[in-house]
């Protein structure tokens, strides 16, 4: 018998995670092999001049790509982390239509079409506050035999005069406690409303597909070294979540009228937004700390 199946979590959440930890060349190492997944391909390329350095589009990518995936996706990656840090607060961002999550509005439709980014506040060689974004990109490439995914992340240093104040980049990203509590409500309410909709009624699979989701984890190389227990908690429990959600999208369930569909519809895409709120809280370093 198989055990849990294991959580996976958004790009942008396992950067946002690693980037304050990054020090050196090894934690930079060891923070692009936990965003980087089996079969993608990573590229970056700086939108505009960089405050920080020459650039950030490594031209041997290109080749890289040709060539299957190997190291210079890696190295792209490690490249980036090293560019972003030292970071004074940073968090992932997942926003869809109707929830911007506190997005920049001149970069939204950049973070729409990717479903997730990331927002960082550093302070630069002069000693001011600046604000960057970094946006991953998906297309695919390669053919049906050997499909593979192109991950281009699109980074802007500088944004700075693009939001409020500085102090407000991550405005929008609730404070972890508020995470926990939404995402406890939300649990109650997946429940309440599978159970009430008969999600998995003549799908014994279903029922047991569910089961092991409520029971998967975050494998250990995602996360970095001496993560809080209490970020870890609301990661797994939105990342269930999230998974949950796909899963009973994926089929109607009991539910035979356009009415119940829609009920389910909404009630499931209440809880998967709390749960991507969870998932941005979680991610989040504040300059002050976690709240």
């Amino acid at each position: 018998m198989s055990g849990p199946p294991i959580l996976e979590l958004p790009a942008s959440v396992t950067l946002a995670l690693w980037l304050p930890v990054v020090r050196d060349r090894d934690s930079a190492y060891r923070a692009a092999r936990a965003v980087a997944r089996a079969g993608e391909h990573h590229e970056v390329h700086a939108r505009g001049a960089t405050a920080h350095g020459p650039g950030l589009h490594d031209p041997g990518d290109a080749a890289g790509r040709r060539g299957g995936i190997g190291v210079s996706s890696t190295a792209a990656l490690h490249r980036l982390l090293a560019e972003l840090s030292p970071v004074d607060e940073v968090g992932a961002v997942l926003p869809r239509a109707g929830d911007p999550m506190g997005a920049p509005a001149a970069r939204s439709a950049d973070l729409l079409d990717a479903g997730e980014g990331l927002l960082l506040r550093r302070t630069n060689g002069a000693g001011a506050e600046v604000c960057g974004v970094v946006v991953p990109m998906r297309s695919a490439y390669g053919s049906p035999v050997e499909p593979g995914e192109l991950v281009t992340w699109l980074v802007e240093e500088d944004i700075t005069d693009l939001v409020p104040a500085p102090s407000l980049l991550l405005a929008g990203i609730d404070s972890l406690s508020q995470a926990r509590r939404e995402i406890q409500l939300a649990l109650t309410e997946a429940v309440e409303a599978l159970e009430d909709l008969d999600v998995a009624r003549d799908r014994p699979d279903l029922a047991e597909h569910l089961l092991d989701l409520s029971l998967a984890t975050i494998p250990d190389r995602l996360l970095p070294p001496g993560l809080e227990p209490r970020r870890v908690d609301v990661l797994e429990r939105a990342a269930r979540l999230l998974a949950i959600v796909d899963l009973a999208l994926d089929d109607d369930g009991g539910a035979v009228t356009a009415a119940q569909v829609d009920r389910r519809s909404a009630a499931l895409a209440h809880v998967g937004r709390a749960a991507r709120h969870a998932l941005c809280a979680a991610s989040a370093t504040r300059a002050a700390g976690p709240s």
